[in-house]
């Protein structure tokens, strides 16, 4: 039986449900958020919402405009490019390719450079010297030339660039890293639990990571819009994505010598890229935020 004790007890929340309460008030991060689930749903799912091959010539509809413009049509609705390929489409394949392989490369960079980059932290000795001096030589060169120079030993592919970009990009989260934990060894709690005898797999799960949150959150973003820079810079080179692969930069690239006929070629896959950075950079200020009021 049921007893109601006429008292209204408010429910404690745990620490990422009072986290998602305090982000579910940030209307613009919220949306934000959707527009990402929906980009990701549209680019596993781009073959279904193709109304065209991305590959499909059509002779008799090359270089049409948009169908709100004059003389375009209803059944292009992005237009066409010097070959008859549905704009649209490619726009699309382009997407799934770009923002496919920027979710990989933020993945598998973050998960190995938090890991690398916390044990760096918590080893001393030789190990932890060789590791510091090898990535502060890695740390001089720009991540996109160091690309560019793997891209250049591996060959020009897609899988090569994806694999290429990880690699420039690992040494500089594993210093991110190593940073971030490093300042917060220093604090007085972490001291108390390596006085009590706490393993560093215990202090790093329990005690170093829970409090590193918003400063992770900063390197991820800035990971992921650096990714997608460097998949689309790479494509835009040639070094990326080849035929029948299209992916955004690549489409730019190939759009170029007809700027001034068909400006519309190269402005939608501009705006995708655009648009993409902008909402994840957004949603990441929100959840940042979100985390930073929770722990106050």
């Amino acid at each position: 039986m049921l007893i109601n004790n006429g008292f209204n007890e408010d429910k404690i929340q745990s620490p990422l449900g009072y986290i998602w309460s305090i982000f579910k008030t940030k209307t613009i991060a919220v949306v934000a958020m959707w527009l990402i689930i929906i980009l990701i749903v549209t680019s596993i799912l781009a073959p279904w919402f193709m109304t065209h091959s991305p590959l499909a010539q059509n002779p008799n509809s090359m270089l049409l405009p948009p169908y709100w413009a004059e003389g375009g049509d209803i059944n292009h609705i992005l237009g066409t490019d010097d070959l008859g390929r549905d704009s649209l489409s490619r726009l699309f394949q382009g997407l799934q390719f770009t923002l496919g392989g920027a979710l990989i490369i933020t993945i598998i960079v973050g998960i190995l450079g938090m890991v690398i980059g916390a044990s760096a932290t918590l080893t001393k000795g030789i190990k932890a010297s060789v590791l510091h001096h090898l990535l502060d030589a890695l740390l001089a060169i720009p991540t996109l030339l160091s690309a560019l120079i793997l891209i250049t030993i591996f060959g020009p592919s897609y899988t090569n660039c994806l694999i290429a970009i990880s690699l420039s990009l690992l040494p500089q989260l594993i210093r991110s890293s190593y940073l971030i934990i490093e300042q917060e060894l220093g604090k007085q709690y972490i001291i108390a639990l390596q006085i009590d005898g706490a393993t560093n797999t215990r202090l790093f799960r329990y005690g170093i990571l829970p409090n590193i949150l918003e400063p992770t959150i900063t390197v991820i973003n800035r990971l992921f819009t650096m990714a997608i820079i460097e998949i689309a810079t790479l494509g835009f080179l040639g070094f990326g994505a080849q035929l029948p692969q299209t992916e955004l930069g690549s489409l730019i690239a190939s759009s170029m010598e007809l700027i001034y006929l068909s400006p519309w070629l190269v402005t939608f896959p501009g705006i995708a890229i655009f648009f993409v950075i902008m909402i994840v950079n957004i949603f990441a200020e929100g959840l940042r935020h979100a985390v930073l009021e929770g722990e106050e």
